[in-house]
């Protein structure tokens, strides 16, 4: 197997499927959908898919601490989704102003993965460092275009 295919499948992809989504979510609210309309739709949608994979990629154990991990991470979603979703819709805020910002979440998840679970070792701080000011300069530079 070529190593740049799970980078396509579990970075490229995800990132061109995630830009589209933001494009769909800003006519959403300019069609005069609200938050909670949005999130309906966009959950249902999100079940529907998990039914086909389920049919078509295999089978893996359901556990409990699994399903719980998954909830939370789905309300995460849920609740980050539904303020982008309000903020488009209740002020009309343009999506290419706050799309640079909330790509910031890798620092969020970078920040968390290494303080709970203990990939803070793996990390080269100057790396880390000068990564984090490239992240923070570029979402304002794009937000501010």
């Amino acid at each position: 197997m070529n190593s740049l295919w799970p980078i396509v499948v579990g970075g490229v992809l995800p990132a061109i499927f995630w830009g589209v989504t933001a494009i769909f979510q800003k006519q959403s609210a300019t069609a005069a959908t609200g938050s909670a309309v949005y999130l309906i739709a966009f959950g249902t949608a999100c079940a529907l898919a998990g039914l086909i994979a389920a049919l078509i990629w295999r089978p893996a154990p359901w556990t409990a601490q699994g399903l719980g991990f998954a909830t939370t991470a789905g309300a995460c979603f849920a609740v980050g989704t539904g303020l982008i979703s309000f903020a488009l819709f209740a002020y009309g805020v343009s999506v290419s102003k706050l799309a640079p910002i909330w790509s910031c979440n890798v620092l969020a998840t970078l920040a968390i993965g290494a303080l709970f679970l203990g990939e803070a070792a793996e990390l080269n701080i100057i790396k880390l460092v000068a990564g984090t000011l490239l992240i923070i300069s570029g979402a304002l530079l794009v937000s501010s275009a």
